[in-house]
């Protein structure tokens, strides 16, 4: 199972040891996602940084749509080219290696950040403060990810 993690809040006045966990995740900047396979690992850093992050299990479409458009691959001489450029003919064999976990997205030489826009029409009313459950963007919100994903690309 695929996981996207995106922070939602910025890095004013965070212990510590929760930037530390964000820094592992790749996760430096506000608005900034990444996709992980779901471990042990992953989730004691969830736990740590819910009040900064929001995640959940991303969808086939919605991976592609994320790879098409902000996706970059490190070519051998170590400069970015598009997703697109690097993978237009093998694209559907791609996303399908990669949600099976046949292959992860740094053995592909892509790009582990993907850098996206604030979601159009805001996030959810309540805002960055609170977590899914009370209304607002930040914790687990399970398949409803993808929707803040789309609005966000």
């Amino acid at each position: 199972m695929l996981m996207a993690i995106i922070r939602v809040r910025g890095p004013v006045k965070i212990k510590k040891d929760i930037e530390k966990s964000m820094t592992l995740l790749n996760l430096t900047r506000a608005n900034h996602c990444v996709v992980y396979n779901d471990s042990a690992y992953l989730k004691g850093s969830l736990k740590k940084a819910k009040d900064y992050i929001t995640w959940g299990e991303v969808s086939k479409d919605v991976l592609k749509k994320l790879l098409v458009k902000r996706g970059y691959v490190y070519t051998a001489d170590n400069k970015l080219i598009s997703f697109n450029d690097a993978f237009s003919k093998d694209l559907d064999k791609i996303i399908e290696e990669i949600f099976s976990g046949k292959k992860t997205i740094k053995e592909l030489n892509i790009k582990p950040v993907f850098r996206l826009k604030p979601p159009s029409k805001g996030y959810d009313r309540k805002g960055i403060k609170k977590t899914f459950v009370e209304g607002g963007a930040l914790g687990y919100r399970k398949e409803e990810i993808n929707k803040l994903l789309k609005k966000m690309l």
